[in-house]
């Protein structure tokens, strides 16, 4: 899967930002743009936590600052997918590819004629095998050689958690797009032009690429976008249906991406999209990321009675839950720098724990932003900001007192008079 940094720069013209992996070696560089921002991304390929680095240049090559990075990354619970198709084609093919090395369990069946069928795993279109599935990805062929209760078996999953994905290789007839109609898609031929580019929406930065959609155009008032072109148009879009989410995948030709060098970004796609579209599970139990430093205060939620943190000479902290705390939470206080371990049972969370001395001016801009915050200024910008205060009522009483003592002795003098 690919992940990305990105952030400001401040103070430094023509700067350049690298990102460097626990080699050292480069994978990711970029200049910023006007405002100083950046974006890099690489690629996740193993379970684990490793520090990359991020390193600022300036624009003779010197280099201004460098920090790590902490990546954690975890190994995702395998879906398992029912795939039907009316016929083999180069998207299936790499789809197929992608989605066996990355440990999906498919099921599938794919006509070849007449009668013919390329199966895999369990094809059985019933309730115990759409109970099972994550998500079903069908397209329009494939859908019209269902019968009426094998369909109506399909959308009654869908309601009940099932994701699934309507896949357009070809002409819609008029049979399914009524009924995908109903499902919320309407769909109609379209003589728009068909080549788009996804460099901005891929990150791959590469205009030149052209991908292809299929000729049709979709009306969908609530649905989601999915996946856009970089001129706006949606490629994709899905829409909840019960407790199950429904979408509609009208790009032809994503799996060029896995044939010209960039199947990260080919498996990051298919596997945003699955994510977002398959059954829903329980939330996972990896800790999310901290951000920690040492001799200041940590937050951990959702500690365990007998939970530890262990840092990386072996020493254990036991954590002490806070019983005012609605989501037990406990605080702790790291003495050294380096990867720490949240111990809860048997599950291991790791932590990142930066050294005083290391990434100052992520601290003095979360310190100015949290500063912002508790005056009631705007945080996510490094402008200073100002509110009206009443002036101090000290100096008109040291004003008024020598004043009234003056016309209190003019009063007494003309009595005596």
């Amino acid at each position: 899967s690919t992940w990305r940094v990105s952030g400001q720069i401040d103070g430094v013209a023509h700067a350049r930002v690298e990102l460097r992996d626990p080699a050292a070696a480069v994978v990711a560089s970029t200049a910023v743009d006007d405002a100083g921002r950046f974006s890099l991304q690489a690629s996740s390929k193993a379970p684990g936590h490793v520090l990359f680095s991020l390193r600022v240049l300036d624009d003779a090559g010197a280099r201004i600052d460098e920090f790590p990075v902490p990546l954690i990354t975890v190994e995702s619970e395998p879906l398992r997918v029912l795939l039907l198709a009316g016929a083999p084609d180069p998207e299936l093919k790499y789809l197929r590819r992608w989605a066996s090395d990355a440990g999906i369990v498919i099921d599938s069946r794919v006509a070849l004629t007449e009668g013919v069928a390329l199966t895999e795993g369990v094809t059985t279109l019933d309730a115990s095998a759409l109970q099972k599935a994550d998500i079903a990805i069908v397209d329009e062929r494939s859908w019209a050689a269902l019968d009426a209760p094998r369909r109506a078996l399909l959308v009654s999953a869908v309601g009940d958690g099932l994701g699934l994905v309507l896949r357009v290789t070809g002409p819609i007839d008029t049979g399914v797009a009524s009924e995908w109609a109903a499902l919320g898609f309407a769909t109609r031929a379209s003589d728009a032009p068909t080549s788009v580019s996804l460099a901005h929406a891929l990150g791959t930065g590469d205009a030149t690429r052209r991908f292809t959609r299929r000729a049709i155009e979709v009306d969908s008032g609530d649905a989601a976008p999915l996946l856009r072109a970089d001129d706006g148009s949606a490629l994709a879009l899905w829409r909840a249906r019960g407790q199950g989410r429904i979408a509609l995948w009208w790009l032809a030709d994503s799996w060029t991406l896995a044939t010209t060098g960039d199947a990260a970004v080919f498996a990051t796609l298919w596997g945003d999209t699955l994510g977002t579209l398959a059954r829903a599970r329980a939330a996972s139990d990896h800790a999310e990321n901290v951000d920690a430093r040492v001799g200041e205060r940590v937050s951990l939620c959702g500690v365990a009675a007998g939970d530890v943190v262990e840092n990386a000479q072996g020493e254990r902290t036991p954590l002490v839950i806070d019983r005012a705390s609605s989501e037990d939470c406990a605080g702790y206080w790291p003495s050294k720098a380096g990867w720490h371990t949240w111990i809860s049972g048997d599950v291991r969370h790791p932590v990142y724990v930066r050294s005083a001395t290391e990434a100052l001016a992520l601290e003095r801009a979360d310190a100015a932003r949290a500063t912002r915050a508790l005056i009631g200024g705007p945080t996510g910008s490094s402008a200073a900001s100002t509110r009206a205060t009443p002036m101090p009522r000290w100096p008109f009483f040291l004003a008024w007192l020598p004043l009234i003592a003056a016309l209190w002795w003019i009063e007494r003098r003309a009595i005596r008079r």
